[in-house]
């Protein structure tokens, strides 16, 4: 058989050439031979249950926890409150967090990024997260952190600098962990009651939204018959906090952020 029939082979000879070339010190395939990324969809997350009286286990684990009687205040549970941070935490601890944008004191959030929900009796593992668990948590304050102090100093050139560093920082009092196996899906988002803050950059006074006309449920604003809410940017609405829930990676359910 001719081998030069071989599309694959071809392609070989061709990368071969732009190789070996002789003024070249190593052997480095041309790049705009390379095979294309595989763009892959995620996965769906999942989970895995175990009870601590079956370890250690050598069987497949099941993906949801049989129905028992789940006590938040004997449970603690890992979520992530930002792309970088995770916290372990029980019912009534208080964690500080980077800053949620346009949040006020008293003021519930929800995360959905659960990386594991456990008690004395069992564990239940993400992979990467638990989607049928949630961790509700209360603002108590928008305020900034410790002073960091920075000093630099080059010897022999005169030269010293010294200043403080504070930044903003959200506490958390956590206040209630759920673990619902039977938890209905998070719909997307819809065309939110505060549209005309969204196009004014800034949330509007009560007086202000008082003159604002309303369809006949008056939830809804007149306004989002001319913009259906769809976000311009991506992450847009999880920025400004108006999902049902915060995610972050490596939730593949995630959108403002990608690795």
């Amino acid at each position: 058989q001719n081998m030069n029939e071989i599309v694959q082979y071809a392609d070989l000879k061709i990368r071969w050439r732009h190789a070996l070339h002789p003024a070249r010190g190593k052997m480095k395939l041309a790049r705009k031979w390379m095979s294309a990324k595989n763009h892959a969809p995620h996965a769906e997350p999942t989970a895995a249950f175990l009870w601590h009286k079956h370890m250690p286990h050598r069987e497949a684990l099941p993906d949801k926890p049989p129905p028992i009687k789940f006590d938040p205040s004997e449970a603690f549970a890992i979520f992530k409150s930002s792309v970088k941070n995770q916290h372990k935490v029980t019912v009534g601890d208080i964690v500080q967090a980077e800053k949620i944008h346009r949040r006020e004191a008293g003021e519930q959030v929800t995360f959905a990024t659960v990386l594991m929900v456990g008690n004395k009796d069992f564990t239940c593992f993400g992979k990467p997260t638990i989607p049928y668990a949630r961790v509700k948590c209360t603002i108590e304050q928008q305020t900034l952190s410790g002073d960091q102090l920075v000093f630099k100093y080059k010897p022999r050139r005169r030269v010293q600098n010294f200043h403080r560093h504070r930044q903003w920082v959200t506490m958390l009092r956590v206040d209630d962990i759920i673990l619902d196996p039977s938890m209905p899906e998070e719909e997307e988002p819809k065309p939110p009651l505060r549209l005309l803050d969204i196009w004014a950059n800034r949330w509007l006074d009560p007086e202000e939204l008082q003159g604002i006309e309303m369809k006949e449920d008056g939830r809804t604003p007149v306004a989002a018959d001319i913009h259906d809410g769809s976000e311009y940017t991506r992450g847009g609405y999880h920025r400004r906090g108006l999902t049902e829930s915060y995610r972050f990676f490596p939730d593949p359910k995630h959108t403002h952020w990608m690795k």
